[in-house]
Order: structure tokens, then C-alpha cells, then sequence
């Protein structure tokens, strides 16, 4: 079955994507790295405009510029989050998206969760706070404080909040394109966009931005493996089956986390990350 295969290359992918993304920030600012990241990929991307251009109709660009738009913000505040916190207790909070969804679709649409959706909910709670538990803990509710209030956490809930916007509009972009030639798109619009930004950056230290420019071709590369993977895996499969596979970036980050940078609550965090994980399959498949 080649699209488990390819779902499970976007997991890894995505997820040394986000331990170099890490490593550069070391050094570099998180404008750079989050312009990197959809630059290089959308450099990276153009071969398939020799595959043919898709018919384009209108609403491909409301799509593009509303996502492409919220998007600097969203990549900004990941390489933020990840900068400042560890990728063990940031990165899989990205699983709480499909809990967003569970509590604004009743108000919105009108559609309720099942038993299993439920249930699903309840495990990515408990995920969240044996996430940012610690053993010195004096505070019950401490873990939930700690996403709030704690700046790695903090920003990744922001993220989480941004893409559940971006994603309607990414599907916009797609339906009114094609999912590779939207894909493109944003990356190059993104890319585009953030230059207001990183150009007075470069300027004021080209040293220290040509020094780490095999890092940000690096970070560009595993984004566009990371984007080819998932859309061909999508082609083969029904969505949420690869998202579903997606989502163990969120285990592999905690098992990355600790092997690259000595993160601690090693058990903690992976029992936390594999309870999200199963959360979202339930709430998936139910």
C-alpha cells in the first residue's frame, strides 16, 4: 500500500523538517526560517509547472491570498513556538485542530460529535496536559495554565487557531486549481509576502544569513518532500487516512526531541503524544 508509505514519509518529513527548523533558530530569527520554509519549497515546486497548468477559475485567488495571507502569520508563530519551547510539548498540540472542530461545528452547523467522537476529545485533553506536566506540579490544573501561559505552548495554540481558518480557504484554493499547483501558489505567495520582512534582516547580516543558507535550502527541501508525499498519498486514499498517519509527526517529535536536544519528560510527553494521536483517529473515523 503506497499511500501508507507516502503518509508516513510526510510525518517524517515534516518532523526533521522541524528539528533543523529548530537548530537554525539557534542562530537565525524566526522571519527567516518561516520565509525559508515556503521559499525554497516553492523554488523547489516549479518543475511541476512543466507538468501543465490546471484551469484557474476565481476563487482560487480568494483562497490563496486570504490562507497565503494568515499563513506568514502561522509559520512565523510555529518557528516561535518551536524557538522558544520544546518540540516535544509544541508540536503535538497541532492534534488538537480536530477538537476545534468538534466544538465550533455544533454552533456553526449544527453537527454534533458521536460516543466515539467524545471520547476522542477526552484523549487529546489528556494529552494536552500530560504534555506540560511537571514532576514538581503543586497546581492541579498547572498543565493547562502552562499552554496559556508558557510562550512555546502558547503560540502553537495560535497556530492551531490559524490553520483551522486556513484550511477552508485551502480547500477553496484546491478545488478552484489543483492540489499541486495550489500548493505552488502558496508556498510562493508566502515566500513572496515575507520578503518585506527578511530583506532588511539580510541586509543588516549577510554573514551570519549566507552562512546558514544550506540549512534554509534544507528546511525548503523536506517542506516540498513533505507537500509531494502528502498530495500524491491523498491521490491514492481518502484524506483522512493520511491525515490520520500524518498526525504520528506528533510521536515522532517527542522521540526527535529528545535524541537532538536532550528534552526531557521523555515518558510524559510520548504516553501524552500517543493519547492524542489515538484522540484523533477516533474522532476521524467516528
Amino acid at each position: 500500500m503506497l499511500w501508507v508509505i507516502l503518509a508516513f514519509g510526510v510525518a517524517l518529513f515534516d518532523s526533521l523538517k522541524n528539528v533543523l527548523a529548530k537548530h537554525t533558530l539557534k542562530d537565525v530569527d524566526e522571519f527567516v526560517v518561516a520565509w525559508s520554509n515556503s521559499f525554497f519549497s516553492a523554488i523547489f515546486l516549479i518543475p511541476i509547472l512543466f507538468l501543465g497548468l490546471p484551469e484557474i477559475k476565481p476563487m482560487f485567488y480568494v483562497g490563496l491570498v486570504v490562507s497565503g495571507s494568515l499563513n506568514v502569520a502561522a509559520l512565523t508563530f510555529f518557528m516561535k513556538s518551536i524557538k522558544s519551547g520544546d518540540l516535544s510539548n509544541t508540536v503535538p498540540l497541532t492534534t488538537i485542530s480536530p477538537l476545534l472542530l468538534l466544538i465550533t461545528s455544533p454552533i456553526i452547523v449544527g453537527e454534533f460529535p458521536s460516543l466515539q467522537g467524545i471520547a476522542g476529545m477526552i484523549l487529546i485533553v489528556i494529552g494536552a496536559y500530560l504534555l506540560n506536566i511537571k514532576k514538581d506540579i503543586k497546581d492541579l490544573f498547572g498543565p493547562f495554565k502552562a499552554i496559556v501561559k508558557e510562550k512555546g505552548p502558547k503560540y502553537m495554540l495560535l497556530v492551531v487557531l490559524i490553520w483551522s481558518v486556513t484550511a477552508n480557504f485551502d480547500k477553496i484554493g484546491v478545488v478552484n486549481s489543483s492540489p499541486l499547483f495550489y500548493s505552488f501558489s502558496v508556498q510562493l505567495f508566502i515566500g513572496i509576502t515575507m520578503l518585506i520582512f527578511v530583506l532588511p534582516k539580510f541586509k543588516r547580516n549577510k554573514t551570519l544569513y549566507l552562512k546558514n543558507q544550506k540549512a534554509f535550502l534544507g528546511i525548503g527541501l523536506l517542506s516540498t518532500l513533505t507537500i509531494i508525499c502528502h498530495m500524491i498519498a491523498i491521490s491514492l486514499t481518502i484524506v483522512p487516512y493520511v491525515i490520520s498517519i500524518k498526525r504520528t509527526n506528533s510521536i515522532l517529535s517527542v522521540i526527535f526531541g529528545r535524541i537532538f536536544f536532550k528534552e526531557g519528560y521523555l515518558r510524559e510527553r510520548l504516553l501524552a503524544a500517543i493519547l492524542m494521536f489515538t484522540g484523533v483517529l477516533l474522532i476521524t473515523f467516528s
